[in-house]
């Protein structure tokens, strides 16, 4: 019987093989390109961000949040900084200005575009802008929306530290404003009218207008005006009224007394929702202290002053207080942990209650102390003042407060707002960039007053250095480490995997 013949299977070359692998392998990268392509797709819409840093350094305050989800308009933002700067801090300032601006867009959406010119580079659109926006100097943030426009420049988003040339010391920064800035900025090109803010005169008082290195206060007009605000002057006896349209109206140092008429004129404006900012010298005798008192203020007729060690034998005298301690509220909030110097101030604190009910009176908050070494004098003409507890007040003393009227139960009844210090010095041309924290607690103070709490909710950051120190024998052994110890490890494992496969 024939059997039919069997055909032996083909046996797959070693070329078939390889083919087979390499289709394999083709086809499972492939799919791993598609799946991660998928992912990246969903991640990119579907994403959240998370500041791991120590401190949140990168982190928007909620106020600001809230500002960019409820812009009306795109607002446009130019960076309008070149990287290649000889100072050394400016590339870091840069890299935050970058990372900040992200965080914003992100927030904002659609409606904040962010451009970045380099002048250096980009010569037509950096005369483009320059035509179009009158920089007279490339060191600034553009925020623009219509034909609106704000300048924020280098030197205001940075808190810094000059340095020791001397000592080969660069300049540091100590905090970044940037968040601060961008905020005021975008209020700036976002407010439909512009709130106008009224010095007044008549009185000696501080002139806005005036350019002397010692008691002008044209240093701060031009800060008040880079917030978007409007600076004009009133005489109140010449107008014989309170102006109609005044955001805020501030008293700057007066010398004279002000008349019984101008002094109701005052209490009906602050019983109409007024805003009014007071500074009163020590020494002086201006009218107002019967005023304040009948809205809960009491103006201390002393000097603050505190003992500051000998010199050549003589006991010296400080006659600049330094607010150290602040009492919870929106224009102290960010203060933290800084000093603001008062110089040559009175005390200001609250008065004793009088007999209106409670519910009638203003709510007064004393907003800054000195610390217990200073004291009030009551004589600093005496030839060796010092403190006499019969007469001098003992501290610690007050230096500011704020006063609100007409918010009931955190309902806005038509609010009445003032803050007073004693002092008007500190904000002087010679003083108001001089240490201390004075200009950010007038800023504060006055958006505080014009309601624009959203700006005083944002404080500088403040950068976090680390420092690793290491002795000798840890530097070497890190060194072997890295050097040999990771580089023979990796040869082990490779040597290890090449013998396992000869065999």
């Amino acid at each position: 019987m024939a059997t039919e013949e069997q055909t032996p299977e083909k046996v797959p070359t070693l070329r078939h093989r390889r083919l087979v692998i390499s289709a394999n392998v083709l086809v499972q990268i492939l799919l791993a390109v598609a799946l991660l392509g998928m992912v990246n797709w969903l991640v990119s819409r579907h994403y959240r961000r998370f500041d791991w840093t120590r401190t949140g350094y990168y982190q928007l305050a909620d106020k600001t949040k809230q500002v960019l989800r409820s812009l009306p308009e795109p607002v446009r933002v130019v960076v309008f900084i070149p990287p290649s700067d000889q100072r050394e801090y400016v590339e870091k300032l840069l890299q935050d200005t970058r990372n900040l601006l992200k965080e914003f867009q992100v927030a904002g959406g659609d409606k904040l575009t962010v451009e970045y010119v380099d002048p250096q580079r980009d010569l037509a659109r950096a005369q483009q802008l320059v035509q179009q926006y009158k920089i007279d100097s490339p060191d600034v943030v553009i925020f623009a929306r219509g034909d609106r426009h704000k300048f924020v420049r280098l030197d205001d988003l940075v808190d810094l530290d000059p340095g020791n040339p001397y000592l080969q010391q660069p300049p540091r920064v100590r905090a970044f404003k940037g968040e601060g800035q961008f905020l005021s900025a975008l209020q700036s090109v976002t407010e439909e009218k512009s709130p106008k803010i009224y010095f007044l005169t008549g009185h000696g008082e501080r002139d806005p207008d005036d350019y002397d290195r010692q008691n002008g206060y044209s240093e701060l007009a031009r800060y008040i005006k880079r917030d978007n605000l409007v600076v004009e002057k009133w005489n109140l006896l010449e107008k014989q009224a309170m102006p109609a349209d005044a955001g805020a109206v501030i008293i700057a140092g007066p010398r004279m007394r002000f008349a019984p008429v101008e002094l109701v004129y005052l209490d009906d404006f602050l019983k109409k929702h007024g805003r009014l900012f007071v500074m009163l010298d020590p020494r002086t005798t201006t009218g107002l202290e019967k005023f304040l008192k009948d809205w809960g203020v009491q103006a201390d007729d002393d000097l603050v002053m505190a003992r500051g060690g000998k010199l050549l034998g003589a006991e010296l005298l400080l006659a600049e207080a330094i607010g150290q301690e602040y009492a919870p509220h929106p224009i102290t909030a960010k203060l933290e942990d800084v000093n603001t110097v008062f110089p040559y101030t009175r005390s200001i604190r609250a008065a004793e209650p009088d007999g209106a009910p409670a519910a009638d009176r203003p709510q007064v908050t004393e907003l800054v102390k000195a610390p217990e070494a200073f004291w009030g004098e009551t004589n600093p003409e005496a030839e060796r003042p010092a403190f006499d507890e019969k007469t001098d007040l003992k501290g610690p003393l007050s230096l500011a407060v704020a006063v609100e009227m007409g918010r009931a139960g955190g309902v806005d009844l038509g609010v009445t707002r003032m803050v007073v210090i004693g002092t008007s010095r500190m904000l002087d041309n010679s003083h108001v960039e001089v240490g201390g924290a004075g200009l950010d607690f007038f800023m504060n103070a006055l958006n505080w007053l014009l309601q624009r709490e959203q700006l005083v909710a944002v404080g500088p950051k403040v950068p976090q250095e680390f420092s690793l120190n290491m002795s000798v024998r840890q530097v070497r052994a890190v060194y072997a480490l890295v050097i040999v110890g990771l580089p023979g490890a990796v040869a082990m494992l490779g040597l290890l995997v090449w013998i396992r496969r000869r065999k």
